[in-house]
């Protein structure tokens, strides 16, 4: 193999593909973002003093909520605006899952908190609580994109005085639920809006690695969709909740033999319908079998897989759980380069549309090394972190050796039959299924 072809190689698994079947996603009209106020407005009516003139320390802090008596809901929201010096110390219970219910003049809006974020969780559970949110607005609606509120001034430029840390660790699948923030040039450190929060209407991966995602929306998503600039937030509840409610795979058992057999729950969803279906990976069993045999069925013929569990623990599980489901059954070939590769997994047949989580590379016997026939999950670049994730549904087939590739992989074991069948795929075609046996 010529250096220029493993280079081009190299360079196009590492970075997203290309892909000649694929929309890129809309570049928003402006990001989330908390504007710097430009009138100050007043922490109280009783002091009357403005807050361009107020010293941190002439504010209180937010006090921690010691009852439902919700004592911010009394104040008018514009009194709310740059009251506090500071968040409340972090309260909340390590480890214990909160859920906000947002009751809106559209409907209820359920949000599952994600206890990694303690700072921002404590800060929205703490105003939450004492009713800082109460009668606040929707200032900012963008269809396709985002909607914002948490405003007291209801313009985008309020909020209660303070910033709190990032805790930048989330995607932004749909439903996302993360925290405004100013821009770099004046915010470098990335703090978040002491009150501002957007909700994604769709998945947004150009926010991914820039925004503090704190929760998502686990039902009332429709009421989402119907909000519209001025409708009120009326209140916030707050609860523990013993289990998560984020959506997970469930198992189900192998087919006896490789063809299609009932309880295929995903092979009946719309293809549309299957992207950012889960934000959770399954976790592996301890204990798999030495060998999986896959076949994927194509209108052309017939693919062939060995798969290597062993090489590949957690990315194996996850590829056969998904085959069981039916995920595949009916997945576009998204892209292929003649005597390169080809991909596939991908709903929207674009690198960010997938089954909605990534997996850690694992680093088996095999995962740096890519032969004909490789068959590997897409990896995924950040450009903020560097970092390389392994897609939780796209998968590639090799048709080439690269034997420089540097790229963390998760191989997940290789072709034994109808490589030939691949290499004449196109992206008019789509898989028929793929099945599972144990070996």
């Amino acid at each position: 193999m010529n250096k220029p072809v493993s280079l081009l190689l190299g360079v196009l698994v590492l970075i997203v593909l290309t892909m000649t079947a694929c929309m890129p996603p809309a570049t928003p009209v402006a990001p989330p973002s908390a504007r710097q106020a430009t009138v100050a407005v007043a922490p109280s009516a009783a002091t009357a003093t403005p807050a361009s003139m107020a010293t941190p320390a002439a504010l209180p802090a937010v006090p921690a909520p010691a009852s439902d008596s919700r004592p911010l809901a009394q104040i008018a929201p514009a009194e709310r605006n740059q009251r506090f010096s500071a968040p409340a110390p972090v309260w909340i219970k390590a480890g214990v899952i909160y859920q906000a219910t947002i009751v809106t003049d559209k409907g209820d809006i359920v949000v599952e908190l994600f206890p990694d974020a303690p700072q921002g969780v404590n800060n929205f559970v703490t105003l939450a609580l004492n009713g800082y949110y109460d009668g606040l607005t929707f200032h900012r609606v963008e269809p396709g994109f985002v909607v914002q509120g948490g405003d007291p001034s209801g313009n985008g430029t309020g909020g209660p005085g303070y910033t709190i840390p990032a805790e930048i660790k989330h995607t932004h699948p749909r439903g996302a639920v993360a925290w405004a923030r100013t821009g770099d040039e004046v915010n470098p450190e990335r703090r978040s809006s002491g009150s501002q929060f957007y909700i994604t209407l769709r998945e947004t991966p150009f926010l991914d690695g820039q925004y503090s995602v704190f929760g998502q929306v686990i039902a009332g998503m429709e009421n989402v969709d119907k909000l519209a600039v001025g409708d009120k937030i009326r209140r916030i509840d707050i609860k523990e909740v013993a289990v998560s409610q984020l959506p997970t795979p469930t198992p189900t058992p192998l087919p006896k033999a490789p063809k299609l057999e009932p309880g295929r729950p995903l092979a009946g969803l719309p293809i549309e319908k299957r992207e950012g279906l889960y934000n959770t990976a399954p976790q592996a069993p301890e204990k798999q079998p030495a060998a999986y045999e896959a076949t994927i069925k194509t209108p052309k013929g017939d693919v062939v897989l060995a798969l290597d569990p062993q090489a590949a623990p957690q990315g194996v599980y996850n590829f056969v759980l998904l085959s069981n489901l039916g995920y595949y059954d009916g997945m576009p070939v998204a892209f292929i380069q003649e005597d390169l590769y080809m991909v596939t997994g991908s709903p929207a047949s674009d690198p960010s549309s997938d089954i909605g989580y990534t997996l850690k590379p694992e680093s088996g016997p095999q995962s740096s090394g890519v032969v004909t026939g490789t068959v590997a999950y897409y990896p995924i670049f950040n450009p903020v972190t560097g970092d390389v994730q392994a897609s939780g549904s796209q998968f590639f087939i090799s048709l080439v050796t690269v034997e420089d590739n540097q790229t963390p992989l998760s191989i997940l074991g290789k072709v034994i039959s109808g490589l030939d069948i691949v290499a004449r795929l196109t992206v008019t075609d789509t898989l028929t299924s793929i099945t599972i046996v144990e070996k």
